[in-house]
């Protein structure tokens, strides 16, 4: 079965049938890569992200990410999630700018090149999302209208698994546990393989490296609003495909629906089927999961509000989440 991997050079001059390749191979897979992008700033956002992680362990636990998504995500011990270190860059177009949650390092001009690589990914999101409206016989701004520039925004994750002198114990920290991601489109820039999907038979698949190429995928709330016609895909690194001597970077642009987004789905007839919850509510409960185990590396009390049971029983109950899998994260030492 050849995996799917689709130029955009003529998305804007050829929209519908360019729009038609990725909403198919959106329905089958859930997952593609496409070429050809215009994206011009990922280098760039690589190397500051290699040099940030060079940096001594003090240096990057001066702040750790926050409830609004920015900050640095590892140290002495790490989430059960993945045996990696990241630095978030979260909130809605300009945020980053502004921000206190970032340390000296960096500066104004770092920051902007931060900004200008997220505003490149945001743009071509509108586009796609666009064609799948198209597509499902929608009207073209279905999806982009609850994605505009307010909260939660959309986050840029800067990745490294780290070299290990051993592999971690059985079951304690996995290179990166099988998972869904939570929003509309997640863009992954890499040059290293590693990353397994799930195939259309369920069948664990390597995904090719593509030079230039971008891995796209489909998140949960952009399943659900479409009735899961298009598809959310579990995907994993595990330690056979990355041993613990050798390390790999990646960025990951996440793009997301306003908090206050209904997680409404779409019947085979076309009806809209309400769910009681917003995309604030489903990323919230997420966040917490994922990163609610961190402290404080001076006060080492917790950064993240507890949340309500209820609520993570409720999404738990969509079964999208980790293809209904969901679980909390802990902190493992390293």
């Amino acid at each position: 079965m050849e995996f799917p991997i689709i130029s955009v050079a003529n998305i804007h001059s050829d929209f519908d049938t360019v729009s038609k390749q990725l909403f198919d191979a959106a329905c089958k897979w859930g997952f593609f890569i496409i070429t050809d992008h215009g994206i011009t700033k990922a280098d760039e956002v690589s190397e500051l992200s290699r040099a940030f992680f060079d940096l001594p362990m003090d240096v990057k636990t001066e702040k750790m990410v926050d409830n609004s998504a920015i900050g640095y995500d590892g140290g002495k011990k790490l989430t059960s999630f993945a045996a990696s270190e990241a630095i978030l860059f979260g909130t809605p177009a300009g945020g980053v700018l502004g921000s206190n949650n970032l340390g000296a390092w960096w500066d104004e001009s770092k920051r902007q090149t931060v900004e200008a690589f997220k505003a490149e990914c945001y743009d071509l999101t509108i586009t796609m999302m666009s064609g799948f409206a198209v597509c499902m016989g929608l009207d073209r701004d279905y999806f982009t209208r609850i994605h505009g520039h307010q909260a939660p925004g959309h986050t840029l994750r800067s990745i490294k698994y780290p070299k290990f002198d051993s592999r971690p114990q059985e079951g304690q920290l996995p290179r990166l546990s099988s998972h869904t991601d939570w929003g509309s489109l997640t863009f992954v820039f890499t040059k290293q393989a590693g990353l397994e999907i799930q195939d259309p038979q369920d069948r664990w698949f390597h995904v090719p490296v593509v030079p230039e190429g971008i891995v796209v995928n489909i998140g949960d709330a952009l399943s659900l609003w479409t009735g899961r016609t298009l598809k959310s895909t579990l995907h994993r690194i595990t330690w056979e495909n990355l041993p613990p001597d050798q390390d790999r970077y990646s960025m990951a642009y996440f793009s997301q629906p306003n908090n206050s987004a209904q997680l409404n789905s779409l019947s085979k007839s076309g009806e809209i089927v309400p769910i009681p919850l917003t995309y604030g509510d489903y990323y919230k409960v997420r966040y917490h999961l994922t990163y609610g185990a961190h402290t404080d590396s001076k006060t080492g009390e917790k950064i993240l509000e507890d949340i309500d049971p209820a609520m993570a029983q409720a999404v738990h109950d969509l079964g999208v989440a980790d293809a209904g899998s969901l679980r909390s994260n802990t902190l493992v030492a390293v």
